[in-house]
């Protein structure tokens, strides 16, 4: 399947035998062979057929998907800390149901006459205690677990505010390796929240496997800006007019 991202046209919606390169050239050149356009820039996941593809056959530039990048983080860290605050949640109703039924004896204790011996302390006394710390202790798990996936949470949306070349808070142009830092720093962020919690070494593999596309997107934004540039250059502005579009218009548009 190929699709106009902006106005959602399908382009191609077709069964294949196969996903090599070859195949989608074999499909999508009748398909676009039709519309008055070019190929410039494609999106999607990091299969090889289609990356070859649009190397090879469309000599485009290829953007990396967001959706696929924040789906491997997800599936590394926030669904693992998911199953634990689960996990935790169901230590503090069993914690709490427990010191429940020490509150019960203790009552039964202090409705029926003593028969303890003179000068020992009551025993429920230390069991409602202990108890009590661990109720406290896994309110204080579940809700750590839960700060982290909030944590992990808006690392992820984070990544998507910064791959982006404008700055859609300020209105201003974004450099490439800026944003390319910052989407590191969020990557590096989850990571050390999976190596902290002990998570499995797939787990792991999937960040890095997210993280190998970082240049990529870095790229992208410099393809972008790339392409504004040329565009403005063409329409043989005067300095101060090609600097307000740059600075300004586009941004703000």
């Amino acid at each position: 399947m190929g699709i106009e991202p902006v106005s959602n046209y399908i382009v191609l919606e077709q069964a294949a035998q196969a996903r090599d390169h070859d195949t989608w050239q074999a499909l999508m050149e009748p398909a676009l062979a039709g519309l008055n356009c070019q190929v410039i820039q494609s999106t999607s996941d990091e299969a090889p057929g289609l990356l070859a593809y649009v190397e090879q056959h469309l000599r485009a530039h290829h953007s990396p998907d967001l959706f696929h990048v924040q789906h491997e983080l997800s599936k590394a860290v926030a669904a693992p800390l998911a199953v634990k605050q689960r996990a935790a949640a169901k230590a503090v109703a069993q914690a709490e149901e427990t010191l429940k039924r020490v509150h019960e004896r203790c009552d039964n204790a202090n409705g029926e006459p003593a028969k303890r011996g003179p000068g020992r302390p009551p025993k429920v006394t230390p069991c409602l205690e202990q108890a009590a710390q661990d109720v406290a202790a896994a309110h204080h798990e579940h809700q750590r677990l839960t700060g982290l996936r909030e944590q992990v949470t808006q690392s992820m949306r984070a990544i998507g505010h910064a791959y982006h070349f404008v700055d859609l808070e300020r209105g201003v142009r974004r450099n490439g390796k800026l944003i390319a830092g910052d989407i590191q720093q969020h990557i590096d962020t989850i990571r050390t929240i999976a190596q902290q919690e002990g998570l499995s070494k797939t787990c792991l593999e999937r960040i890095a496997k997210a993280e190998r596309v970082v240049p990529k997107m870095q790229a992208t934004i410099e393809f972008v800006s790339g392409y504004v540039r040329q565009q403005v250059t063409s329409l043989e502005l005067a300095p101060p007019q090609s600097f307000a579009m740059h600075a300004y218009l586009i941004p703000s548009y």
